[in-house]
């Protein structure tokens, strides 16, 4: 690389690891508060928030460094022609590899990066997640919940016990279940007791009665029981294994699913969407940290607003990712759906590359440039204008 691309190439990742950590810390926050009931409803520690919130890390990166790389590319590109340094890189005759190479790589990082997370790290961390909340919840009943406290376990699920013994076991068990749409059902026990084994983990109840009501014609059925497993591991009331959706299997699972798979014979077509979706996504990483090129990799006149350009890259960018989302799920009604998956980002990579290398920069119609300039300056008017009120946020 030579130095006019090294140099480039910092400034780039000197902005893109700012932006990912900045963009990166505010979304990780963000998500981490959802688990925050953790600590103040369920009475655990910081430290198993923590680990709970940090689970979601790949999903982040999944979603925040393509935005860091676009962000990066704009931020440098804008900057160099502002201080017409890109147009002494021009006029010294450098080749138009000097800006394409730098953006080239931080698309390369963003993709690799990108497809560790979509193909292995996402969904082992979205399993041992999910495993981690389970033990959680089945551990409120042996070392969180008060005797004589109704507790919400879950939304449309409520737990009592009257006492706990010394042994561990449960005395006076209630359970309120309300989360099936077709009917609802209260638990009585007796005792019961936590039971964990390969299979998940269980309230074994014992001695009780179980009252089911029909939410669609008002009957009630009542069930007595000698001994009854309620499986806490997915909070549902079977004794099955729980069954393990797409998004926490692993790729090489996807390719060749068990047929006696639960979920897969319930949902097939999940599978196939969800594979695509992990093969597709680090293509279009490489495809947004490479559209900016198109529209402001050549120096213009510092008075040139450069707005139009910038919104017009943004939006396609925003286009892919909206595609990335809808084009896997449209497969099994659109046939064509997914070699357009893959083509959109492999065509804006080659078409930004080409565009680039043969010099050629894009400009958005004049009327989007006068358009885009009146509506940016009207903005910062009423900024300007919000902030010089007494009182005004």
């Amino acid at each position: 690389m030579r130095l006019i691309e090294r140099y480039i190439f910092g400034r780039m990742a000197g902005t893109f690891a700012l932006t990912f950590v900045a963009v990166g810390s505010a979304v990780w926050l963000a998500a981490a508060l959802n688990q925050f009931n953790l600590v103040t409803e369920k009475g655990q520690g910081l430290a198993l928030f923590l680990r709970v919130s940090l689970f979601s890390a790949p999903v982040l990166v999944i979603v925040v460094m393509p935005v860091a790389a676009l962000i990066a590319v704009v931020h440098t590109m804008t900057t160099l022609n502002g201080d017409s340094e890109l147009a002494v890189i021009n006029a010294t005759g450098a080749p138009q590899l000097a800006t394409l190479k730098p953006a080239l790589l931080i698309g390369v990082i963003t993709m690799a990066v990108v497809a560790a997370m979509t193909l292995y790290f996402a969904p082992l961390s979205s399993r041992l997640g999910q495993s981690l909340i389970t033990s959680v919840r089945s551990d409120i009943l042996t070392s969180i919940i008060r005797e004589g406290q109704f507790m919400t376990l879950a939304k449309g699920l409520t737990f009592h016990m009257q006492s706990r013994a010394v042994d561990g076991s449960l005395h006076g068990i209630f359970i309120a279940d309300d989360r099936d749409p077709d009917h609802s059902s209260i638990y009585l026990a007796q005792t019961g007791a936590v039971l964990h084994n390969p299979l998940g983990v269980f309230l074994i109840m014992t001695n009780g009665m179980i009252q089911r009501r029909s939410k669609i014609d008002g009957s009630i059925s009542m069930i007595e029981f000698s001994s009854y497993a309620f499986d806490l591991s997915t909070l549902a009331s079977q004794g099955a294994a729980p069954a393990v959706p797409p998004s926490q299997r692993s790729t090489a699972y996807l390719f060749d699913p068990e047929p006696d798979d639960p979920y897969f014979r319930r949902s097939p077509r999940l599978f196939r969407t969800e594979l695509h979706k992990r093969l597709a996504t680090p293509l279009y990483g490489l495809a947004i940290a490479l559209i900016p090129l198109m529209f402001i990799g050549q120096a213009v006149s510092p008075r040139e607003s450069r707005a139009a350009s910038v919104t017009v890259a943004g939006a396609i960018a925003l286009v892919l990712g909206i595609c990335l989302l809808f084009l896997p799920s449209m497969a099994d009604n659109f046939a064509g759906a997914v070699p357009v998956l893959y083509a959109l980002p492999v065509g804006a990579t080659i078409i930004s590359i080409a565009l680039v290398a043969a010099g050629i920069q894009l400009r958005p119609p004049a009327r989007f440039g006068a358009f885009g300039d009146r509506l940016f300056r009207k903005v910062s008017w009423l900024l300007r204008v919000e902030a010089a009120i007494p009182g005004g946020d």
